[in-house]
């Protein structure tokens, strides 16, 4: 357990400097969580190709592995492989992995992955939720997703779908499922967007160009005194380009 600490101690420096970068680059973030095991690193390599280690041993993934991922909607989001955690995770290794924990609480929506064939799923989820709670990521938005689904009993799976509303399954040695998986991942982070109008003078480029790269770029059209975009924005993005808003819409106007 030393040389863990040591390791992820190590670790710190580079992930800030990583974290402040992609906060610059305004793309959602989506952090997989789950249990240890529970297969986040081979559905990270099935989405991405990232090529991250996969062994079936506590802590295999020590750093968090960021790599991009075209959703079908045509969002470009940062996806975050994590530590997977586990029951009464020591409060000394809680500040140890404080360099990869602190992907999750800053993310934009967890990716909670959960072995769905295996022994206990529900204490699992449970584990991980208090473990999140304790790194101040309880409030996150969450996707609840169901691994091994080519591994399990139907009926077992179907249960756990039932009893967790908005949940899916997949699996990610087979890819099943994973078509469904990034469609609710864009669902889910456009939820937590707004469609506003924007009216930007042609003298203004610099903006528009800032509109694509914030955000979801719904309609521009070309007028006499300017450039009138609907957009899908964050509220973070809403409060750079506010001065030049027109209008806030419901976002279901626009699904």
């Amino acid at each position: 357990m030393a040389k863990l600490e040591k390791d992820l101690t190590g670790l710190r420096r580079t992930r800030k400097n990583q974290r402040k970068s992609r906060r610059r680059s305004r793309f959602h973030t989506v952090a997989i969580v789950g249990y240890t095991n529970a297969g986040k690193s081979t559905l990270l390599n099935r989405l991405t190709g990232a090529e991250v280690l996969v062994e079936d041993r506590l802590f295999a993934t020590l750093d968090a592995t960021t790599r991009r991922l075209q959703l079908p909607g045509g969002e470009t989001v940062l996806v975050t492989d994590t530590v997977g955690f586990i029951q009464k995770l020591p409060t000394g290794l809680v500040e140890a992995f404080k360099s990869t924990l602190e992907e999750v609480a800053e993310a934009d929506l967890l990716l909670h992955v959960v072995d769905g064939a295996g022994p206990d799923p529900e204490g699992q989820m449970n584990a991980v939720r208090s473990v999140l709670r304790e790194i101040g990521a309880g409030d996150v938005p969450e996707l609840l997703a169901f691994n091994k689904s080519d591994q399990a009993e139907k009926e077992g799976f179907h249960h756990l779908l039932y009893r967790h509303e908005g949940s899916l399954a997949f699996s990610a040695r087979t890819g099943d499922g994973l078509d469904h998986l990034l469609i609710s991942i864009g669902d889910r982070l456009r939820s937590l967007t707004s469609v506003v109008e924007l009216r930007i003078p042609w003298s203004r480029g610099d903006v528009v160009a800032a509109v694509h790269r914030e955000g979801e770029v719904l309609l521009e059209q070309h007028q006499e005194e300017g450039t009138l975009i609907q957009a899908r924005l964050d509220e973070v993005s809403r409060e750079l380009l506010s001065e030049f808003i027109e209008h806030v819409h419901s976002g279901e106007q626009y699904d």
